[in-house]
Formats: structure tokens, C-alpha cells, sequence
């Protein structure tokens, strides 16, 4: 019991993991590469062992990393659609900075002139940093615990008995 939220009403199958022990479980196969094969062994006592348990603790696992793999599949969909979305806005915005900047250059140079293009071209380029950052670095991190998740999901799960603690 200790694997599941003791604050979760679901039935039994569809409990979600505490907290504590999907984190842990996560960090530990995240420790390995993805290629490396791994299983989950879980040790119970005897008297709590049967068919039913292991086959609910094994869909319970499954169904519990099978969905945070969804979970992050959303949220990489999101950020894609948020770094196009900023994209568009960010070149629109560029582009007016560097058309007030072609504008600005007609009239007679002077410093303040210099300054405001200047600042422009600098704000308009700084504009480019967030859609910039997601398609460069933002959606590695989302990729890669969606893989590990989706990893845990497919592990075999195996439930080995301890003897009676005397």
C-alpha cells in the first residue's frame, strides 16, 4: 500500500502511485540509459502476495506512467503550439521594428535618432528569445521524461515474496 496515494478515492486499479514512489522509480530509470532494459521487482510479504495483487499492482503501474506519458504528450503539444504562436507574434514584431528603423533612417542622423534605432533593433531582436528558446532547448526536457515514462509503462513488473518478518 505504501506504492499508492492515500489520498486518492479510485478503485484500486486505477489508484495513482504516492508520490514519493513514482519519483523514486522515475529517478531510478532515469539514471539508466533508455536503451538498457530494465523491470520493476517489488518485494511484498507472503501473506500479502496473491494473483489479484500482482496483477493489480502490475496494471496499476502500467496505467499510472501510461498517463503521465500523456500528461507530458499535452504539454509538449502546448509549448510547440505556445514557441509557433510566439513565433508568428515575435517576427511581426521585428519586422514593425525594422520598418520604424528603415523610417527612422530618412530623417537627418542625430542621437536621439541613432538611440531609438538603436533600441529597436535590441528590443526586437529580445523579442525573439522565448519562441527561440522552445524550439532550441524548451522541449528537450518535456521529450525526455515523456520517453522515460513511457519506458516505466512497458517495464515487466514483478512482485517476489519475503519471508514473515519473526
Amino acid at each position: 500500500m505504501q506504492l499508492f496515494d492515500s489520498f486518492d478515492p479510485a478503485p484500486f486499479r486505477e489508484k495513482d502511485l504516492d508520490p514519493d514512489a513514482e519519483e523514486y522509480i522515475y529517478n531510478a530509470v532515469d539514471e539508466f540509459s533508455l536503451k538498457k532494459p530494465l523491470e520493476i521487482m517489488i518485494h511484498l510479504p507472503s501473506a500479502e502476495v496473491s494473483a489479484e495483487i500482482e496483477t493489480d499492482l502490475k496494471e496499476a503501474i502500467k496505467n499510472h506512467f501510461s498517463y503521465k506519458k500523456l500528461l507530458t504528450e499535452i504539454e509538449l503539444k502546448r509549448l510547440l503550439y505556445q514557441g509557433r504562436r510566439n513565433l508568428i507574434i515575435a517576427l511581426t514584431f521585428l519586422f514593425v521594428c525594422l520598418l520604424v528603423i528603415r523610417l527612422l533612417s530618412a530623417f537627418e542622423e542625430s542621437l536621439v535618432n541613432t538611440l531609438f534605432s538603436e533600441g529597436l533593433l535590441i528590443i526586437g531582436w529580445v523579442a525573439m528569445w522565448e519562441p527561440v528558446h522552445i524550439f532550441l532547448y524548451g522541449w528537450w526536457p518535456i521529450v525526455h521524461r515523456r520517453n522515460i515514462y513511457e519506458k516505466i509503462a512497458h517495464m515487466d513488473v514483478y512482485i517476489r515474496t519475503a519471508p514473515p518478518a519473526e
